[in-house]
């Protein structure tokens, strides 16, 4: 499953396609199929996996999570534990969230983005409205899965503080840092064939 946030699907498509050319199901879903609080977005997913049981094997799902998607990406995994394994790309984790100005330095692109995805109305009134979703020791506390983590050391989603987090908290976690300058981007081939590698190696395992 890949869930994405700030940019169109046709991101996506170089990645879904390879995925599926392998034999995987995959589905591909936004957080503004759902509305943006805590638990809301994360029981989306799960409904989403029964929805593919009877088409594909769901007891071992797999999930990729791009930017804000990543996030939540990270709560589903902690409330459902047929997610066994999460790839975060950029994604932002609580930082970002709990100090406004950190928020409200994005490109302005990415908060208009914010700001129809929310219905926040304006700009500076993202930081209310996604205050809510840092997420805090304890519910990483709670993922028993593997999670995977690509970032850039300029990227703004994901600063050293929340790297830092990840690394305290996940019980499993590999990380692998991407070149500066847009490294993260979900048409770089190195961060498809990271993510490929990521979801065939369970497979090759089994």
């Amino acid at each position: 499953m890949i869930t994405g946030s700030l940019g169109g699907p046709h991101r996506y498509v170089p990645l879904l396609t390879r995925l599926v050319r392998r034999g995987h199901a995959v589905v591909a879903t936004a957080p503004a199929a759902a509305p943006l609080c805590p638990g809301r977005f994360e029981a989306t997913l799960s409904r989403i996996v029964d929805d593919c049981a009877r088409a594909a094997l769901t007891e071992h799902v797999h999930v990729i999570g791009f930017g804000l998607g990543g996030r939540l990406a990270l709560d589903a995994a902690a409330r459902d534990d047929r997610i066994r394994v999460v790839q975060l790309v950029g994604a932002p984790v609580a930082r970002l969230f709990d100090e406004p100005e950190l928020l409200l330095s994005l490109p302005k692109a990415d908060l208009d983005s914010l700001v129809r995805m929310t219905g926040a109305g304006r700009r500076d009134l993202l930081p209310e409205v996604l205050g809510a979703l840092a997420l805090r020791p304890e519910t990483l506390y709670a993922l028993n899965g593997l999670v995977r983590v690509a970032y850039a050391a300029d990227d703004p989603l994901t600063p050293p503080q929340d790297l830092a987090l990840l690394r305290l908290a996940l019980a499993h976690s590999e990380f692998r840092a991407f070149p500066a300058g847009g490294g993260t981007e979900p048409s770089s081939r190195a961060v498809r064939r990271w993510l490929v590698d990521g979801v065939t190696r369970p497979r090759r395992r089994a």
